[in-house]
């Protein structure tokens, strides 16, 4: 009887609609500005039977190519080798191998056709290696499931210590037992929209400048002319009225604000919609997403830095976020950070609860910034304000008295983030942990296990050295935690980390 998945396999047939419309969708995004410029101009005659053709001609290469991408899309575990294969390509050959001990993660996506189909996405990430991630778009919620749990055995116990799989598959009974239930949270629909509210609205500002931005340089390679025309008489009513009317502006800037605020509580709405996090005797098991299902499965050893958020408008509101940063390439640090938001008090002390089983003393020493770091922040928000300064002195770009209104609000408010952040900076040192915490308007505490660092690396400027400072970067497979402008006097806890990295034997990841 052959193993399971031994034998190469292909996806599920509705594979080949989910390759057909996500190769469409990516050439609708990379012309649509192309199909908006006929579209405003309404071609008739010819040149409209041509662009018929044209579309016709597109659909059929696009399901021909989806076809042979799926035919041509194998994959099977080579139990010898111990690696999970990985064939495609339509017009030049893929060939990727995965070796147990290289993945990190195996969990699960559906988009909206994906439900409606039944099937799952499966992802494999990996750690270690150049191949960022491996995912099959289409597996039948059965095969989905039994792969993605003989892979993770496979990478927990190591094949060449059984002698069949059968010791695995056949371990139901014991999986079950393993897999209940210790507690469960769930984010009701109240919470998830007063976390949307409550969120940093900045990102929405940003989503909307980029947004208009797009649509006026895509659209501007089309209508130069109209768009020149149109973009002078709008700057020359703007002007006048920017320069008329105070209101205009602060009416403006609110509805920004709103605006922003609405995008950021609709992205997370989408984003974290149905999020339930269950803790089970083995795993932190993770389901949330509207547009995007996604299910992920943490155990304790995968979690390199726990990173809590919150701000003062949530922790009225007893809402905190846990970033749970895995190991990853180094070259993919986004796809390592896996964010849950929503989360009461009780639930935080949950996951530490879960992740630090051994130990939850996170005291030790703790280790403030000398005021020669604050010094540096405000330079570096001072140099944007000094390179505007000169522009206007020579160019004049804008009125002096606007200049000096703008200028005057950046610094104040800069100043005010950077006393606030120096002041809330620290460092704690303890036997088994690390921990820096820092307040801007989120306020955020990193943990680490000392045992999980993979390096220390120490710089002392000329500027450091008369002081006795040191610049000091804790790496881990998951990333730095980075504290500058410390005394030196650190230096012991420095070298008891490195002794207590040497002495243990515990798996990092």
């Amino acid at each position: 009887m052959s193993k399971p998945f031994s034998i190469p396999q292909r996806q599920s047939a509705v594979g080949i609609l989910l390759i057909f419309t996500s190769t469409l969708y990516k050439f609708l995004r990379g012309f649509w500005a192309a199909l908006a410029y006929f579209v405003f101009k309404k071609p008739d005659g010819e040149v409209f039977i041509y662009i018929i053709l044209a579309v016709v001609v597109l659909f059929v290469l696009i399901a021909v190519y989806s076809y042979f991408d799926y035919r041509k899309f194998l994959f099977h575990i080579d139990y010898k080798a111990e690696e999970f294969i990985l064939r495609k390509g339509v017009f030049s050959s893929d060939f990727v191998s995965i070796p147990f001990d290289k993945i990190q993660q195996v969990n699960f996506k559906r988009g909206i056709l994906q439900r409606v189909a039944g099937v799952y996405s499966l992802v494999i990430d990996t750690a270690g290696s150049n191949q960022k991630e491996v995912e099959i778009k289409a597996v039948n919620t059965e095969d989905a499931n039994q792969l993605a749990d003989i892979l993770n055995r496979l990478k927990e116990t190591n094949t060449t210590s059984l002698e069949t799989l059968d010791e695995v598959i056949d371990s139901e009974t014991k999986t079950e037992k393993n897999n209940e239930e210790k507690w469960t949270y769930r984010l009701s629909l109240a919470t998830l929209i007063k976390t949307g509210l409550s969120s940093n609205f900045f990102r929405g500002f940003g989503l909307i400048f980029v947004f208009i931005s797009t649509i006026f340089n895509e659209l501007n390679q089309f209508f130069k002319e109209e768009t020149s025309q149109w973009e002078t008489q709008l700057t020359e009513d703007m002007g006048g009225i920017a320069t008329g009317s105070i209101l205009f502006i602060s009416g403006f800037i609110i509805l920004l604000l709103v605006l922003s605020i609405l995008i950021t509580t609709v992205e997370v709405f989408i984003k974290y919609f149905n999020l339930n996090l269950t803790q089970t005797k083995n795993s932190l098991d993770l389901q949330m997403g509207l547009r995007t299902n996604t299910r992920v499965s943490l155990k304790p050893i995968r979690v390199q830095i726990l990173k809590i958020i919150t701000n003062p408008i949530q922790k009225r509101l007893n809402l905190y976020k846990a970033s749970l940063w895995v190991a990853s390439s180094e070259d993919n640090d986004k796809k390592s950070v896996i964010q849950i938001p929503g989360l009461e008090k009780d639930t935080i002390q949950n996951i530490k609860s879960f992740l630090y089983q051994s130990s939850q003393n996170e005291s030790g020493t703790t280790f403030k910034p000398h005021w020669v770091e604050l010094s540096r922040r405000l330079i570096i928000g001072a140099i944007p304000l000094i390179a505007t300064g000169v522009l206007q002195y020579f160019i004049n770009f804008i009125e002096f008295v606007w200049w000096v209104i703008v200028a005057s609000i950046y610094l104040l408010l800069y100043a005010i983030i950077q006393f606030r952040i120096y002041n809330s900076l620290n460092l704690k040192i303890g036997e088994e942990f690390i921990s820096k915490s820092y307040a801007a308007w989120d306020e955020s505490t990193e943990i680490i296990e000392i045992y999980k660092l993979q390096g220390i690396t120490i710089k002392q400027p000329l500027w450091y050295k008369r002081r006795n400072l040191v610049h000091i970067v804790f790496h881990n497979a998951a990333g730095d935690i980075t504290f500058r402008a410390v005394d030196n006097a650190i230096l012991q806890k420095v070298n008891y980390c490195l002794y207590a990295i040497e002495r243990t034997n515990k798996a990092w990841m």
